[in-house]
């Protein structure tokens, strides 16, 4: 399987003490599969993945592999901040039967751009056989990933089979489609941005808002496929619309708290020293929430 579409970046739902809880995991694993999403990213930024312990990490990667068993693609993020802990992580993706790793650039310190060569050919040597996506994502490394260097890595090492950017650098993003070349999968890390990367060469999403709303998502994504542009640009809007609502309240909770108000059996615990909302932020959201337009929750009346 090669990444494409929509690919949920999967939060990770905690018990009290920020266990992991692996009921509700599963449960929402298998929500997202029969919803028509195209794969899972797991551990990442809004999975609380820098957050988790190390064997925390390898477990979410291990339920995800086994709940999923096979139907779509599950990619887990990868990254620590040192080479030889992200190439522990990257060899146990493997065994557990991922078929694909993400690797952000190391956070904390910064790299230039000999040393993220030397970085993500390492952790791509690692494991030689397994397809490597890179992640661009400046505003939460401490280094962000030049056209040139994608360009280099992307002709020199095999398994480098493509690019997820989080930039929201449009610019950037049709840099790295035209030196990837072809078979080189860009995909966009910003929910507000699908539409117009998949009009440049995008193969799909890596996307937060899936957590709530996967049909939403996998709407859109058809009718970009589909060349049914008009319908593509309404439903757009309303992932925008949406996007708003989700980011009401301290960093990641208020997904989990739409995840509450749509009927999933989701928690709302937080990985210390992130925190749940407060009872203004949750009326607050609340209410955001009930004057969403009904096409939120039921794309299908978006018209072409």
């Amino acid at each position: 399987m090669k990444a494409h579409g929509v690919i949920v970046a999967l939060h990770t739902p905690l018990t009290p003490a920020g266990e992991i809880h692996e009921e509700a995991l599963r449960d929402h694993l298998e929500w997202m599969v029969q919803s028509g999403v195209h794969g899972i990213f797991p551990c990442g930024t809004m999975g609380e993945g820098i957050a988790l312990s190390d064997a925390q990490r390898r477990l979410v990667t291990e339920i995800t592999v086994d709940q999923v068993k096979g139907r779509i693609f599950v990619m887990p993020q990868v990254t620590t901040n040192n080479t030889a802990a992200g190439i522990e992580l990257s060899r146990h993706a493997k065994a557990a039967g991922a078929d694909a790793i993400s690797v952000i650039a190391p956070y904390f310190y910064p790299s230039d751009g000999p040393g993220l060569d030397t970085f993500f050919g390492e952790i791509a040597g690692s494991v030689p056989d397994m397809p490597v996506y890179l992640y661009n994502n400046p505003g939460r490394s401490a280094s962000g990933i030049s056209s040139s260097l994608v360009g280099k890595l992307a002709g020199r090492v095999k398994n480098i089979a493509g690019i997820k950017d989080s930039s929201r650098d449009m610019i950037l993003f049709q840099e790295y489609v035209e030196v990837g070349g072809d078979g080189f999968a860009c995909i966009i890390g910003t929910d507000g941005l699908v539409f117009p990367a998949m009009m440049v060469g995008g193969v799909g999403v890596v996307s937060a808002v899936a957590n709530p709303f996967p049909e939403l998502m996998v709407a859109l994504y058809d009718a970009v496929m589909a060349k049914q542009y008009e319908r593509a640009r309404k439903l757009q809007l309303l992932v925008n619309q949406l996007r708003g609502v989700l980011k009401i309240g301290p960093y990641l909770a208020g997904y989990k708290e739409v995840m509450r108000l749509r009927g999933r059996k989701f928690p709302l615990d937080m990985k210390a020293p992130l925190r749940s909302l407060n009872e203004k932020e949750t009326a607050e959201i609340q209410a955001a929430f009930a004057s969403l337009p009904k096409e939120v929750f039921n794309p299908s009346l978006v018209g072409c």
